[in-house]
């Protein structure tokens, strides 16, 4: 009898689907990961979002401007950065609530820069023309400015701005010295309402920081300012 002779089997072309697959299932595990930390994420900054809001909630109205009448919770003051920006963020939704109220328009202006917050005084509606003397009856909002700066460690830099057109008078020989006695004078405000002086600093800066051209009267207006400029914590360190 002939003997069988024995067959070799046949190389398998689709063992590659068997790595292919092992990779496939790691690969979605791997998102699926990704997609459940991004949830939780989403949950702690929701949480977070919503414990700010309550800072600034339980607000009344009284006459045109937004009065406290409750305590608030403190604000997260860690320094981290995305605490930080929302804290700013928030603020600069309170500031722009009060830029609502009738005759402020364009007198309280915020803007976001590297910096951190600016919120912008106009001269034509926070002093006296041509003088540092704050008017009795911006101190309402005023006031409420400093009261919601109070609830934040930010450091505050107020820097006094003019026009390029010079003034010479007895109680001040250039812009160097309006623009730096404004701010000192709005400096002097906010630590009288109790905003710790060791968080503030003045500077003048003169017409040498136009925000826009000086040729017209329009920018000129805009240009003479003071700018309450709240500082993100690292440029407060330095």
């Amino acid at each position: 009898m002939r003997r069988r002779r024995h067959e070799e089997p046949h190389p398998s072309h689709e063992r590659w689907l068997v790595s292919y697959a092992d990779f496939v299932t790691l690969l979605f595990a791997f998102f699926v990961s990704l997609y459940a930390i991004s949830v939780v994420d989403k949950g702690k900054a929701q949480s977070l979002v919503e414990s700010l809001r309550k800072s600034f909630r339980d607000t009344a109205h009284s006459g045109d401007l937004v009065i406290d009448h409750g305590e608030r919770p403190a604000l997260p003051s860690d320094g981290s950065a995305p605490s930080e920006q929302m804290r700013l963020d928030l603020l600069g939704d309170r500031i722009r609530e009060i830029q609502q109220q009738p005759g402020f328009e364009n007198g309280l202006r915020v803007r976001s820069t590297e910096e951190g917050l600016v919120i912008s005084l106009a001269d034509s509606l926070f002093f006296k023309p041509g003088g540092a003397e704050i008017p009795p009856e911006v101190e309402p909002v005023l006031r409420e400015v400093a009261r919601l700066l109070s609830e934040i460690p930010n450091h505050v830099r107020v820097e006094g701005h003019t026009d390029e057109k010079p003034i010479v008078t007895t109680q001040f020989p250039s812009n160097w010295h309006l623009s730096a006695i404004r701010a000192v004078e709005i400096v002097r405000y906010f630590e009288s309402v109790g905003i710790q002086r060791f968080r503030l600093s003045a500077s003048g800066f003169a017409a040498e920081r136009p925000l826009v051209s000086n040729e017209t009267e329009e920018g000129r207006q805009i240009n003479r300012r003071v700018d309450c400029v709240v500082l993100r914590s690292r440029l407060a360190q330095k």
